[in-house]
This record gives structure tokens, sequence and C-alpha cells, in this order.
């Protein structure tokens, strides 16, 4: 009897020292990065549009489309900082702060990503073709992408430009990487705003006509 009351009490134990064991799982710490817009530069007020602009998330490649922050060591080579995060996946993070550079300039309302169910006369697609932190010949995070200006409604294509933004970085290390993305980001974004409301206004007037 003695026996089998020590081998029951063996086989209630098994589950609890397995529940222990997932409970005891060491788990790799890790940084999350959230990219800040610095506040718009006091100027004389500029003409609202009476147009509104529907922002749609980034197209970029798989290597691109991660919460991970990517490093480019050397061309053709990718990396990622284990012990870091963006706070969105790139393409999503990068809506969310071209739609608040939008609102930063306080001349268009009617601003907001393509899922909102803003009733937009214009789109504004992207295609991210670089987001990552490049470390051969000097480190600096690097941008690129190519925007296209759409008619909502057709989906035609009525603009289109190429934009582009490096900064330096004072380290190779993830917090030295986000400050260089974050100054990267101020640099492109107010000249991806402006080019495309001046496109928008000059295709609005062409519509009026």
């Amino acid at each position: 009897m003695n026996a089998r009351l020590r081998f029951s009490a063996w086989l209630l134990a098994l589950p609890l020292a397995a529940c222990s064991s997932l409970f005891n799982v060491q788990r790799t710490p890790f940084t999350i990065y959230s990219p800040k817009l610095a506040a718009p530069a006091q100027a004389a007020p500029a003409a609202r549009v009476d147009w509104q602009l529907a922002i749609e998330t980034p197209l970029a490649s798989d290597a691109l489309d991660t919460v991970r922050i990517v490093v480019m060591p050397r061309p053709g080579v990718i990396e990622v900082f284990p012990g870091a995060r963006w706070s969105d996946s790139a393409p999503a993070m990068l809506r969310n702060l071209v739609v608040q550079a939008f609102e930063n300039t306080q001349r268009i309302t009617g601003v907001g990503s393509s899922a909102s169910g803003l009733r937009a006369d214009y789109a504004l697609g992207i295609a991210l073709h670089d987001f990552q932190l490049e470390i051969d010949g000097g480190t600096r995070a690097v941008i690129r992408l190519q925007a296209r200006l759409l008619d909502y409604t057709t989906n035609r294509v009525l603009a289109a430009q190429a934009f582009s933004a490096q900064a330096p970085a004072r380290g190779s290390d993830a917090a030295a990487a986000f400050a260089a993305f974050e100054s990267a980001l101020n640099q492109l974004l107010p000249e991806l705003v402006e080019w495309t409301l001046r496109e928008g206004e000059a295709m609005h007037a062409k519509r009026k006509d």
C-alpha cells in the first residue's frame, strides 16, 4: 500500500513540475522604441486645404515589415538588434507618423489612415525601400521611399516622388540607432507632407476648373 501511495503521489507531482519549469523559462529582455516628431517650428500661417487625404500603410519587403530594428553591416547583409523592438511594425509605425506630420501642419483637417473610414478625395501610397541602420562606410540611419498621390475613387496615380534621408549615428548600439532614425524621420516627413499638400492643391484646382 505504501508503494502504491508513493507512486500516485509521484504521478500527481509530474504536471506541477512541468508547470513550474514553464513559468521559470528565461525571457530575453528587450527595449521598445517609439520615434517622436519634433514640434513644428513657428511659421506664418499657411492656407488650409479643403480636401481630405487617406494615408495607406506603406508597402515593404518581409525584411522591413517587422518590429525588429534592422541593421545592415555591409551591403546585402541584414541583421537585427536582439534586444530592441519598434513599437509597431516599421510600415505601420511610419503610417502613423505620416498622419501626425500632416496634423502638425494644421493645414488639413481630413487626414487619417485608409482604415479609418475617412471619405477621402486623395490617397497617399508609400513604397518603403529602406529603413535600416547602415554601418558600412559610416554608421547612419537610412530611409528611402517612393510616394504616390492617388485619386481615391479611381486609384489613378496623379503624382509620384522619391524621398530619402540619412542621419549619422553616434554608435552602433540600438539607442544610437534609434536617435539617428528619429532624426532622419524628422528630416523626411516634412518634405513628404509639403510635396503632398502642394501636389494635392494643384490637382484639386484642376478639378474645379
